[in-house]
């Protein structure tokens, strides 16, 4: 019995280890404003196709920025207010305070959750322009 107990317990645990880290699959309490674009073609002839990107995200609180990858381009984004985590490549999850800058390199595979009260980023991020 009391092995049962012991292997119940550490199955549990597991579990429920394994369901904290399940990225999410949907925006939640995501809105974004202030959006503008500058064609990188005409500035930079290597960069044709792409664009700068900027623009704000105000997450409610506990609003996720769900999973999502960068297969093509670069991006990085400034806490203005507020408070989260960050999940990259589906490691541990990152706490992300005010005042913290993230740069994300090609490839990089993440999502974004607040923590807190009312959180807002600066994304600026460079992307195909079908984006």
């Amino acid at each position: 019995m009391k092995h049962f107990l012991t292997a119940t317990a550490l199955i549990l645990t597991t579990a429920t280890s394994s369901l904290a880290h399940e990225a999410p699959t949907e925006h939640k309490g995501v809105s974004v404003f202030g959006r503008d674009a500058l064609e990188l073609g005409a500035q930079i002839p290597a960069m044709e196709g792409f664009q700068l990107r900027i623009r704000q995200v105000k997450l409610a609180p506990g609003g996720v920025v769900a999973r999502h990858d960068h297969s093509t381009r670069p991006g990085a984004y400034f806490v203005i207010k507020g408070e989260g985590v960050i999940d990259v490549q589906g490691e541990v999850e990152t706490p992300v305070p005010v005042g913290t800058a993230i740069m994300e390199s090609q490839g990089v595979d993440h999502w974004v959750k607040n923590t807190g009260k009312e959180a807002h980023f600066f994304v600026l991020d460079i992307v195909p322009v079908d984006q």
